[in-house]
């Protein structure tokens, strides 16, 4: 009786073997398929923001324009970071293109495409601008 009972036992402990087997290989096929879906998602989504972005950037070239023109204002006066040159470094011979990049395009752009008006967005320019470590130089006086 104990034989056939650990046979009993034992081909039940297999059946629930083989099912769990087959559960790891159906939730591995799952995860598999998930992950490339979630790829696939997200070349979308990459491809969406792309587009969303490149619309609302249209019509903003004037605005660029005027608005580093008026950067290398602000950076020429004493409110600014009293520059002589502006945004132009003389002795490299070539604009501040690392300001332009930063004060142009991450913040007065960025906010822009996020709804704020020319002025608010100049402001957040200002802002950040006097939040640097040069502006304090400069003002430390």
């Amino acid at each position: 009786m104990s034989v056939e009972r650990n046979r009993s036992l034992t081909t039940f402990l297999l059946i629930v073997i083989v099912i769990l087997l087959g559960q790891i290989v159906w939730q591995g096929l799952r995860l598999r398929a998930l992950r490339e879906e979630m790829g696939f998602n997200q070349r979308h989504f990459d491809e969406q923001i792309g587009r969303l972005a490149t619309e609302r950037l249209q019509g903003h070239r004037e605005d660029i324009v005027r608005t580093t023109a008026w950067l290398h204002e602000f950076y020429a006066s004493p409110d600014g970071l009293a520059r002589p040159d502006g945004l132009w470094i003389a002795n490299g011979k070539h604009p501040d293109f690392e300001a332009i990049g930063a004060w142009v395009f991450d913040v007065y752009l960025n906010a822009r495409v996020n709804g704020a008006t020319d002025a608010d967005a100049r402001q957040a320019v200002v802002d950040a601008i006097r939040g640097t470590d040069e502006w304090r130089r400069v003002h430390a006086r």
